[in-house]
C-alpha cells in the first residue's frame, strides 16, 4: 500500500510539511510507504468526468 501526503501549503517546508513528515515516519513504520505531493499555489479543479483517468494503468497526480 502506498499513501500519497498532499501539501497544499504554499510554503514547500514549512509547518504543514512537518507535520505530514510525521504522519509519514509513523506509516513508515508500520510498513506502509509514503509519498508527500506538494501542490503549493497550483490551481486543482475538480473531476469534469472526461474519463480520461480510465485510459491509463496508473492514475497519479503529474
Amino acid at each position: 500500500m502506498k499513501v500519497l501526503l498532499a501539501n497544499g501549503s504554499p510554503h514547500k517546508e514549512g509547518c504543514t510539511y512537518t507535520a505530514l513528515c510525521e504522519v509519514a515516519d509513523t506509516l513508515n513504520k508500520e510498513g506502509i510507504e509514503t509519498e508527500i505531493f506538494w501542490i503549493g499555489n497550483k490551481p486543482i479543479g475538480g473531476c469534469i468526468a472526461c474519463l480520461k483517468c480510465g485510459e491509463t494503468e496508473i492514475r497519479r497526480f503529474t
